[in-house]
């Protein structure tokens, strides 16, 4: 019975620690970093694909990757190869779901592709033989010429009388 006043004295202060103590707050803070690329344009809230027609596909802001069609589905991918974004007309889309792509026909219809013109590069003619070549092959002829018999005079001892 000795414990039983030791336990009951234990469990009030316990209880009144507690009650004392100031009221801990719990606050839980989530950054989900929802924002456009340095090279799309300004979106309003709540917005979540561009369409792009350069490559007939989308953006998708919140997953940060872009959606193509490829080998007849649509895909998910980091980045696209051969195009440069900065060089994207993207459209904001006024969409709330999670497939654009149902839309797509009207999407192209309504903002075709741009025609990008690409500078052809100049042609370098080359005039003449690559370095080392003229006498390589100038070598070979005089060799041939020797061998034949049908040196053309000018040579160690020849044409000397």
């Amino acid at each position: 019975m000795k414990f039983f006043p030791q336990i009951l004295c234990t469990a009030l202060l316990s209880a009144l620690a507690l009650a004392a103590a100031p009221a801990a707050q719990a606050q839980v803070n989530v950054n989900v970093n929802v924002g456009r690329p340095a090279w799309g344009p300004a979106v309003p809230q709540g917005t979540q694909f561009y369409y792009i027609p350069e490559i007939d596909g989308y953006y998708d802001l919140y997953a940060q990757q872009y959606i193509v069609f490829r080998n007849g589905q649509w895909i998910p991918v980091a980045v696209v190869d051969g195009y440069d974004p900065y060089q994207f007309h993207p459209v904001v889309l006024d969409y709330r779901g999670r497939q654009p792509w149902a839309y797509v026909s009207a999407h192209r219809d309504r903002y075709p592709r741009r025609v990008v013109v690409v500078q052809p590069r100049p042609v370098i003619v080359q005039r003449g033989l690559p370095p080392g070549q003229a006498k390589k092959m100038y070598r070979e002829g005089y060799r041939e010429g020797r061998q034949n018999g049908q040196g053309n005079g000018h040579g160690r001892g020849h044409g000397r009388d």
